[in-house]
């Protein structure tokens, strides 16, 4: 007599409601330096939902700013390695930091703080594109 197995379902997150993911089951990257100003604060997120399909959010906060995007499945949130999403969300958090730096009130006196940040930001974006290319060079002749 053949016997169903179990089939376990709950080894892929499951969205909430309102279509996001919860930010707990997320791989995060996170840079935090205290300074007289507040703090700043950079996690970059990374959540595979599906075999070979990661979406990425980050937040930041500069002070009394803070910045978030959701971790959401979305067209434009679809990737097809972890790699690729944590270079999407070092470059959106690399440009709110941008923007927001002089907002924040840390700008110019905390500057090697932020200077902290951005370097962090591009040791990541450096190993990314070092094990994106590498990866594509794998099966070039």
């Amino acid at each position: 007599m053949a016997r169903q197995l179990a089939l376990s379902l709950d080894r892929w997150p499951v969205p909430l409601p309102d279509g996001s993911y919860d930010r707990e089951s997320a791989h995060r990257y996170g840079f935090e330096q205290r300074c007289g100003g507040g703090r700043v604060c950079i996690n970059l997120l990374v959540l595979e939902v599906v075999p070979d399909l990661y979406i990425q959010a980050s937040e930041i906060i500069l002070g009394e700013i803070c910045k978030s995007t959701a971790l959401r499945l979305s067209a434009r949130n679809r990737f097809d390695s972890p790699e690729a999403a944590l270079l999407a969300s070092v470059n959106r958090a690399a440009r709110e930091l941008k923007q927001s730096r002089r907002a924040s009130g840390l700008y110019p006196e905390y500057q090697t703080t932020l200077l902290r940040a951005t370097n962090w930001m591009e040791d990541i974006m450096q190993q990314c594109d070092y094990l994106l290319e590498r990866q594509a060079k794998l099966f070039s002749w």
